[in-house]
């Protein structure tokens, strides 16, 4: 089954919400033509679609909008779901940084939703996803063997001067960081060791990551003295269990990837409606840097194969 895992899904009704609980207007609305979208999924023979909301989640301080808003998003999310049955799944939304309500609304997701997983962004109203304090929603991913898709830009201006240009900088620039670090800091903070069981999917390549991987790797050797933490072998081990989707895909992210021993763990992506199904797979159809096995098990075995082995205990 050949399975897009990085879609969206932001229509005028779901943003209007979100701009009323979080006292800021959406700019990423898009009213979703899903005629077209199965359409053009059709083309790239895509089978399923998983949505979620990518950079734009309902961590807000406010607890009760933010539990509001992820609830209204699920239930959107449900509502597609039922209208084109077996066409798409979700990564649903959670109300971080709350975690007891995170936690519930995660348990909603995938035990009366039937969601594929959880959506997250790579930080939560300024705080890293290793907080301490979001360790009962990480608990209750974990029992479950549960998909997290992670997602850049929540906090994509991480550096002076993005801001005078953040559609260009930030998506550019400050995402693919924000990516490279959320992950590896899922591993440094030892989240990956006390909830093995999680299934980690990374947008995009994993940003920045397999282009510093080699620079990573080297430093981490440079401090790891007395520090397990830092061992280079214990760090790659765990950045190699994570998925990794396709998303943006180009022969520079090909051969870093490779280069990284990431390129088993390569699934499709295709950040719709900003990026394409059809043009997705036919980015890895045509991409030199993989051999014909390598594009087969990114295009119709890498992604079924994670969400069908994740199980709901």
């Amino acid at each position: 089954m050949r399975v897009d895992v990085h879609a969206h899904y932001m229509p005028s009704e779901l943003a209007e919400v979100f701009g009323q609980l979080g006292g800021a207007p959406i700019k990423m609305r898009h009213d979703t033509d899903m005629a077209a979208r199965l359409a053009d999924m059709n083309a790239g023979a895509v089978d399923r679609q998983i949505l979620s909301l990518g950079g734009v989640h309902p961590y807000w301080e406010d607890r009760a909008a933010a539990v509001e808003g992820a609830r209204v998003a699920n239930d959107v999310y449900h509502r597609v779901l039922a209208e084109h049955p077996g066409r798409f799944g979700a990564f649903g939304a959670v109300p971080l940084p709350h975690a007891p309500e995170a936690a519930r609304e995660a348990v909603r997701c995938l035990d009366e939703l039937g969601f594929e997983g959880i959506g997250l962004g790579c930080s939560a109203a300024g705080r890293p996803l290793d907080d301490p304090e979001f360790e009962p929603m990480w608990a209750e991913l974990d029992r479950r063997e549960a998909v997290v898709h992670l997602h850049p830009g929540v906090a994509n201006q991480l550096a002076i001067g993005i801001s005078d240009h953040p559609m260009l900088l930030g998506p550019t620039f400050g995402s693919p960081t924000e990516t490279a670090v959320a992950a590896v800091r899922l591993v440094l903070s030892g989240l990956t060791t006390r909830h093995p069981a999680i299934r980690f999917v990374v947008a995009a390549m994993g940003g920045a990551l397999p282009h510093h991987w080699h620079k990573l790797m080297r430093n981490a050797s440079f401090m790891s003295r007395g520090d397990a933490s830092l061992q280079p072998t214990r760090l790659a081990e765990h950045l190699r269990r994570f998925s990794y989707d396709t998303s943006h895909l180009d022969a520079a992210y090909v051969v870093a990837a490779r280069e990284a021993g990431l390129i088993d763990r390569l699934v499709l992506g295709s950040d719709a409606p900003w990026g394409k199904s059809a043009e997705s797979v036919a980015a890895v159809n045509d991409c030199g840097q993989l051999s014909a096995g390598e594009k087969k098990h990114i295009l119709d075995h890498g992604a079924e194969a994670l969400l069908t082995s994740a199980r709901v205990s």
